[in-house]
């Protein structure tokens, strides 16, 4: 009789993988690297993961989840108001950036570590930034402030500001400074 892998096999793989990726980048892990760390045979991780490929967009589409539940928690505590729900998800992504091991957001620096963005961790990773994007633009659009693509252009900027700067020396209060930017900008666009 075959032997059965664990139930927990699969995310034991893919945890593993998402620490090495996250430290290290795709591209510099292998997957033997993944299989010492993991503790699991060659065959077993291509019988869950048939190519690195795959790996790695199952990997990012993990983060994309886990950030879109972060998202949703903070979107239910904001209310109906449209400013709120807008910086509440600012302050969300800001949150994510303040942890001590925080290395840059998965999504940009896979994007900026593989030159090809046509594969399906590529497409998700675009998907996200674009999701996050319009997001910020469908809030904005609600507020019904004068120049709204100015404004979620200014905001969008300063996001993607906040992941630079947090991940790099130095970055500590990019989190901080960037919330009070958004909440500066968001004060004076609907001040009356």
């Amino acid at each position: 009789m075959a032997r059965r892998p664990a139930p927990d096999t699969r995310e034991r793989i893919l945890d593993t993988a998402a620490l090495l990726f996250y430290d290290h980048g795709v591209q510099a892990v292998g997957m033997q690297q993944i299989i010492d760390r993991a503790k699991c045979g060659k065959s077993l991780l291509y019988r869950e993961f048939p190519s690195k490929a795959e790996l790695v967009a199952e990997y990012l589409e993990r983060a994309r989840q886990d950030f879109g539940r972060q998202y949703a928690e903070a979107d239910d505590h904001a209310g109906s108001d449209p400013s709120a729900r807008l910086i509440a998800f600012v302050e969300a992504m800001a949150e994510s950036v303040q942890s001590p091991d925080y290395r840059g957001c998965p999504f940009r620096n896979y994007l900026a570590e593989v030159a090809d963005h046509d594969d399906s961790a590529g497409r998700i990773a675009t998907g996200y930034l674009l999701d996050s994007r319009a997001r910020i633009e469908d809030f904005v659009a609600d507020m019904n402030v004068a120049a709204p693509d100015v404004l979620a252009e200014r905001i969008w900027l300063i996001v993607e500001g906040l992941h630079t700067a947090a991940a790099h020396p130095g970055g500590a209060r990019a989190a901080d400074v960037a919330l009070s930017l958004v909440r500066e900008l968001v004060r004076d666009a609907t001040r009356v």
